[in-house]
């Protein structure tokens, strides 16, 4: 099987997954919506085009927390000086509205995509030398280190590799002796609202993933 491998390390990151008008949250993992979304980014692919929702359906993800990191909220005020801000009923606010917007911090997760080997194929040029910076969930968040793509077809399956597969840098040791890691899997337990299936109308449909928690 041949799957790709990247390496995702920020002082910050942040992966909205359920976010509603004033607060933005944080998944605990980066999405699979977000991970194409870098995928689209690395190519000079804009939001909305439906490349990245055909990229959804030809990959399949899994991710592994190396270091789990924290989450952190931070709290931001927008004013507007050229008219009021609207509510959720499209009607002015005359008040300054905050926005508290989560952060995972310090953290380094291993992603690992299969499906399509011609997608992989493409995809791993493009992050080896991307048309756009690449960014941790927000603009705000660049990468602390590079993403180091790998193709790699040593493994059998996506949770082989997420079980065996490690990087040889000292900084993504892990303090715990437990690593716990999602593998995309139809049977899975968990349910994900983060598969794109119409990015330009940002629609996303649930997918399964398997919750795997193993000992290094």
């Amino acid at each position: 099987m041949k799957i790709m491998l990247l390496r995702l390390e920020g002082i910050l990151q942040s992966w909205g997954e359920r976010s509603r008008w004033d607060h933005r949250d944080t998944s605990d993992m980066p999405t699979k919506s977000a991970l194409i979304g870098l995928l689209g980014c690395a190519m000079g692919i804009p939001r909305g085009d439906p490349w990245l929702n055909e990229t959804a359906r030809l990959l399949q993800t899994a991710v592994r927390a190396d270091r789990a990191g924290s989450i952190m909220t931070d709290f931001h005020t927008v004013q507007s000086r050229i008219g009021k801000i609207p509510n959720s009923e499209g009607k002015p606010r005359s008040e300054t509205l905050c926005t508290p917007r989560e952060y995972i911090q310090d953290a380094c997760f291993t992603v690992f995509l299969s499906g399509d080997a011609d997608r992989l194929n493409t995809c791993y040029e493009a992050l080896r030398h991307p048309a756009w910076v690449p960014y941790l969930g927000r603009k705000s968040c660049p990468p602390t280190r590079p993403l180091v793509p790998v193709i790699t077809e040593a493994y059998a399956s996506l949770e082989e590799a997420v079980r065996t597969f490690d990087w040889d840098h000292p900084r993504v040791e892990r303090p715990s002796a437990y690593v716990r890691a999602e593998v995309e899997d139809a049977y899975g337990m968990k349910e994900r609202s983060d598969q794109p299936i119409n990015a330009s109308a940002y629609a996303f449909a649930k997918r399964n993933v398997r919750c795997v928690e193993f000992r290094r």
